[in-house]
């Protein structure tokens, strides 16, 4: 499975390099987790002694209110990867730009599902990147056949700007 995720970008940023209409395509998806909540209210009923007495029963007396206030959101395990124009070092970076930015992702494609602002717009929420610094090659440095170098962690939320 792949997942990319498009925005736009300032055209120079203080970690990266070339922004404008970025894509970022995340390889070797291990995990997505899709996770949807939402808040019930729970209004307790107390019951007298006289009425648990007139009417016995094991069931609570509860009421549950609705108001349908709730959250989606989705995480990611992944990896990206070098290719011939940039390094996962330098995507690293980007995805950091695509959360510090503000406002939600241009498009993100998970499988066949496309979220954008047509849609259903999506937010990343939080991003973390492990890499394990037993490569040989420097990690400013592209490697020629395209090797995933960077796992990430991405924390979506499913919503609308307001």
């Amino acid at each position: 499975m792949i997942i990319s995720l498009r925005k736009t970008l300032p055209t120079t940023g203080t970690y990266y390099t070339s922004g404008g209409d970025v894509t970022i395509t995340i390889i070797g998806v291990q995990e997505v987790v899709i996770h949807s909540k939402k808040e019930l209210q729970n209004i307790q009923k107390p019951a007298s002694k006289n009425t648990q007495d007139a009417n016995p029963t094991d069931e609570f007396n509860n009421l549950i209110l609705d108001l349908k206030k709730g959250v989606d959101e989705i995480n990611i395990k992944g990896w990206i990867e070098d290719d011939l124009t940039d390094t996962a070092w330098n995507k690293f970076w980007k995805l950091r730009a695509m959360c510090s930015r503000g406002g939600s992702l241009y498009e993100v494609t998970i499988g066949d599902k496309v979220f954008s602002s047509s849609t259903q717009e999506i937010f990343l929420e939080d991003i973390q990147g492990t890499y394990n610094p037993d490569d040989t090659e420097n990690i400013q440095t592209t490697k020629p056949n395209g090797t995933a170098r960077i796992q990430v962690r991405l924390n979506l939320l499913v919503g609308d700007s307001r």
